[in-house]
C-alpha cells in the first residue's frame, strides 16, 4: 500500500504521465456512458453541421460505443501518446489538443450524418505526426520511431476507407491530416 498511492500520485499529478492518464481515465468514464444512456452517448459525439454536435468536438474522443470499441482505441492511445510525449514533453498537450480540435471540427464540417465517437482520429493524429516529424527532421531517433509505427500501426491505415457501417472514416481520415498539417506547422520552426 505504501507504493500504490505514490505511484497513483505520479500516474494522475505528475508530468508527463497525467497527460496520458486523465485522457484514458476520462475514456473510461466515456465508455461507461453509453451503457448508463444511449442519447447522453450520441448526444456527446460530434453530430456534423447541428449545433448539438457542436460540443462533441470536444467530448466524442472520450466516448465510445462499446468495451471492444474502448479496448481498440487505449492501447494506441497510450503507445502513440507515448512516442509523441517521448518526442515533444513540452508541447504535448499543445499537439494533442490541435489535432483532437482540428479533427473535430473538419468531422463536424464534412463527416456523415451520424455520431461520431471515439479517440481513434486522435490516434491517426499521432500516427500521422510521428510519421511527418520523421520525414521533416530526419533524426536517427524520429526514423526509428516512424519505422515502428508503419510495423506494428500501418495497419491501421486501412481504417481511413469508406467501407464499414458504424466507423468514423472521416474521423480516421481527419484525425491523420490534422497530425500531419500539426508536424508541418512543427517543422516551420517549432520542432
Amino acid at each position: 500500500m505504501d507504493k500504490i498511492i505514490p505511484f497513483f500520485h505520479r500516474l494522475y499529478f505528475e508530468a508527463p504521465w497525467c497527460y496520458l492518464s486523465w485522457p484514458a481515465a476520462a475514456m473510461v468514464v466515456g465508455t461507461i456512458i453509453p451503457f448508463l444512456s444511449k442519447s447522453w452517448g450520441a448526444r456527446l459525439g460530434i453530430v456534423p453541421r447541428t449545433a448539438s454536435g457542436l460540443p462533441g468536438i470536444v467530448t466524442a474522443p472520450f466516448i465510445h460505443a462499446n468495451i471492444a470499441h474502448f479496448a481498440a482505441n487505449l492501447l494506441p492511445f497510450i503507445v502513440l501518446g507515448a512516442l509523441v510525449l517521448r518526442r515533444n514533453e513540452a508541447g504535448f498537450v499543445e499537439v494533442a489538443a490541435t489535432i483532437a480540435l482540428a479533427e473535430g471540427a473538419l468531422v463536424w464540417l464534412f463527416a456523415r450524418n451520424a455520431s461520431h465517437v471515439g479517440m481513434s482520429g486522435v490516434i491517426f493524429g499521432f500516427f500521422g505526426y510521428l510519421l511527418a516529424v520523421a520525414f521533416f527532421t530526419r533524426t536517427m531517433s524520429d526514423l526509428l520511431v516512424a519505422g515502428g509505427v508503419l510495423v506494428f500501426y500501418g495497419g491501421m491505415l486501412a481504417g481511413i476507407k469508406p467501407v464499414r457501417d458504424g466507423t468514423s472514416w472521416e474521423g480516421h481520415l481527419f484525425g491523420l491530416l490534422a497530425g500531419l498539417a500539426r508536424a508541418w506547422f512543427d517543422s516551420r520552426g517549432h520542432l
